[in-house]
């Protein structure tokens, strides 16, 4: 959540279509605790722990705040209270294969948009081709 907030922070200082980019892809972060809330707490309830990380990010340090997989609280739960730590190498690997994942399919969607493919014709049959003759 605090990744998605900063990178969308740095994408609001850009200006042209770089701006746009940066803020889906940081709106794309969001995806992760999204998931979990709702895995966690069931759909209609996972929006709302969604708010309320959204409240305590925004607060001064509220960086450590994540989502309460085992419902002891209200879905959230302070991580560096609890001594829940993540590797960065393994969250940066992560993010990176991810994001590479995401660009190979869109640059294969373009290619197949760009041109239609070439080849022979196929000749063209008058009437139906399963009517008798």
């Amino acid at each position: 959540m605090e990744l998605a907030k900063r990178v969308d922070a740095y994408g609001s200082g850009l200006k042209g279509l770089s701006q746009h980019a940066i803020k889906k892809f940081a709106s794309a972060l969001e995806v992760v605790p999204r998931m979990l809330a709702e895995n966690a707490m069931g759909g209609a309830e996972g929006n709302e722990v969604l708010s309320r990380l959204w409240a305590k990010h925004e607060q001064k340090g509220g960086e450590a705040w994540g989502v309460d997989v085992e419902c002891e609280t209200d879905g959230t739960l302070q991580a560096d209270k609890h001594q829940i730590w993540d590797s960065l190498a393994a969250k940066a690997w992560a993010i990176r294969l991810a994001t590479e994942a995401a660009n190979s399919v869109l640059s294969v969607d373009s290619i197949i948009m760009s041109k239609p493919a070439g080849g022979p014709k196929v000749p063209q049959q008058a009437g139906n081709w399963d009517a008798d003759d």
